[in-house]
């Protein structure tokens, strides 16, 4: 079967899964009869056109790869469109699903990439009214001397403005919440748990734990501490300002509904990248668009490579001053000296001759003189991705405190390269025992120590039909790790996920980290779609073995009684798969 039949027929499933293919997951609705009818009038269709198209090319005849491009034109747009009209908990399943590049099409990419940043906005008014109620007393005007109507970015729970402050004049980005956004993510999460309770048991422990997150990223002021806490842990480290920014927030301006921090230059990181690409196709003749979708057939083909095996991030630096260190030479000692010495001249003979009925010259401009050679340097893509694997990875295991839900709208690409940390809404806190037992587990992935693996799963309490360590290893793997060919086997998340839970279904999981998976899932989406796959234990292999070492409790040490008295406090999710 064609991979567009593989990835078409499950596309709108997949997207509300939040990229686990979940297909039950698109008929999830609230307790709203508007959102259920809005949600099933759109989506049905749509998977029953897919099906149709999947059986008439298993059973009558073969469908070619521009009929499946043509149909998820026809559908991707609109469907996505109301993703973002819904809002809610179906915005957050389509964010994550923007990363699946092995498994949906262009188009679906496409448009699920504005769910990261481009859903459709409230009107200022709307942003008026709730910034004047979180500041009694006081008109906009007030407290800004100037407001953007048009909003910087706008997600799943809120919206992003630029405005001055009335009392410094400092330029600062203004983050108010919608109206209805905690109505809509309870009910949500209500109609999707039960479905998933009915469809998709093993999906229950992961909507828990990001029920918890959405409640406390409803609260700005958690933000805004978290903001000041990851400040003041990335300069810790040594990463902030040298290789990233966080935001100061203004924490007498944050409140529940408001969140008012410093306001950082740069696009979104992902917007960036493609802007540079899309301008280095044009110049190769092609485009963009082109482009991806090579690399994404080859991904179908031959499967996501285990990690990334291009130019190293010292080579494109090289690179990069070589490309500087020409363009100086050329524009100071050729084209410079062109402008000076000999572009008068030019003029001058251009004028006593009469020659021409104006003075542009063949180098079309009017005073003779030659352009200066600009070179478009390409970003450092390889030490981007290295920044930010590293800083996730001391998030996650030095700190404790991470984002848990790092997708391509969360980084801004500041001028001069670094990178801006602006969103940390969804960051998790692990307790000390939950830290170090990641540590463990890291190291451990990187070792691929599948023996100490095993021990960890059944001492937490993990359980499945027929206790497979094989198949747990292979979801550890997947879930923390790397979805490279040398797991997956070059099958796509959906066909993976049936795949294992045939061989060894688990009834019994603990869900303490589920949410650094979720971490380790979005960055692996957000590298992917930058063309540079990674696997964590590569990264953060390292960063777990020096804190168990600086702990003194070195990897050597994990024993069952070590393991027994660093246990955290278990939650186990019971599902029912048999």
């Amino acid at each position: 079967m064609s991979a567009y039949a593989k990835l078409g027929a499950k596309a709108a499933g997949t997207i509300l899964a939040g990229g686990t293919g979940v297909g039950g997951y698109l008929y999830a609705t609230d307790d709203g009869m508007k959102r259920s009818f809005q949600a099933y009038s759109t989506f049905a269709p749509v998977i029953l056109h897919y099906r149709m198209t999947e059986l008439k090319n298993k059973y009558i005849s073969s469908v070619s790869e521009e009929e499946w491009e043509a149909l998820d034109e026809t559908y991707a747009k609109r469907t996505v469109e109301k993703l973002g009209r819904l809002q809610g908990m179906y915005s957050k399943y389509g964010q994550t699903a923007a990363g699946l590049t092995n498994t949906l099409g262009d188009a679906w990419i496409r448009e699920l990439r504005t769910l990261e940043n481009e859903i459709p906005p409230r009107p200022l008014s709307v942003v008026r009214k709730t910034i004047e109620e979180e500041t009694p007393g006081r008109r906009l005007e007030d407290t800004f001397s100037s407001f953007d109507a048009k909003p910087l970015g706008s997600a799943s729970i809120g919206q992003v403005h630029r405005a001055t402050l009335r009392s410094t004049g400092q330029e600062v980005a203004v983050k108010v919440q919608y109206p209805e956004a905690q109505e809509l993510f309870t009910k949500d999460i209500h109609a999707i748990r039960f479905l998933c309770e009915k469809f998709a048991p093993e999906q229950v422990c992961t909507l828990e734990a990001l029920e918890g997150q959405n409640k406390a990223e409803l609260d700005y002021t958690n933000e805004a501490q978290n903001l000041l806490e990851i400040g003041t842990n990335m300069a810790k480290h040594g990463f902030q300002p040298k290789e990233c920014l966080v935001p100061k927030p203004f924490g007498e301006l944050s409140t529940k509904r408001m969140l008012v921090m410093e306001l950082l230059p740069g696009p979104k990181l992902i917007d960036g990248m493609r802007a540079f690409y899309a301008a280095y196709a044009k110049k190769q003749g092609t485009t963009l668009k082109r482009m991806e979708t090579v690399a994404r057939k080859k991904f179908e083909e031959e499967g996501i490579p285990d990690k990334y095996d291009g130019p190293s991030a010292a080579q494109i630096a090289s690179y990069q001053r070589m490309m500087k260190l020409r363009d100086g030479l050329v524009n100071t000692f050729v084209i410079g000296g062109y402008n000076v010495l000999v572009a008068p001249v030019v003029r001058l003979f251009a004028k006593n001759h009469n020659n021409s009925k104006d003075n542009t010259s063949t180098t079309g401009k009017a005073d003779g003189t030659i352009e200066y050679l600009r070179t478009t340097i390409p970003p450092n893509t390889p030490r981007i991705v290295d920044s930010l694997m590293r800083i996730h990875g001391y998030q996650l295991l030095v700190d404790g405190l991470f984002n848990a839900d790092p997708h391509g709208g969360n980084f801004l690409l500041l001028p001069d390269g670094r990178i801006g940390l602006i969103d940390y809404g969804a960051t998790k806190r692990l307790s000390t025992n939950e830290r170090i037992l990641a540590c463990v587990m890291f190291v451990a992935l990187q070792r691929k120590d599948k023996d100490k693996l095993w021990q960890m799963a059944t001492m937490a309490g993990y359980k499945s039909k027929y206790m497979n360590p094989d198949v747990y290893y292979k979801l550890v793997q997947f879930g923390y790790d790397t979805w490279g060919k040398e797991v997956t086997g070059g099958m796509n998340v959906q066909q993976f996920m049936d795949d294992l839970k045939a061989k060894d279904p688990y009834y019994e999981t603990p869900d303490n980290f589920v949410l650094a998976s979720f971490m380790s899932v979005r960055l692996r989406a957000l590298t992917l779609g930058m063309n540079h796959p990674v696997k964590c234990s590569e990264y953060w292999g390292e960063i777990a073995e020096a804190e168990l070492n600086r702990l003194g409790l070195p990897y050597e040490s994990w024993d069952e009684a070590q393991l027994m008295k660093y246990q955290p406090e278990l939650n186990i999710q019971k599902s029912d798969f048999y």
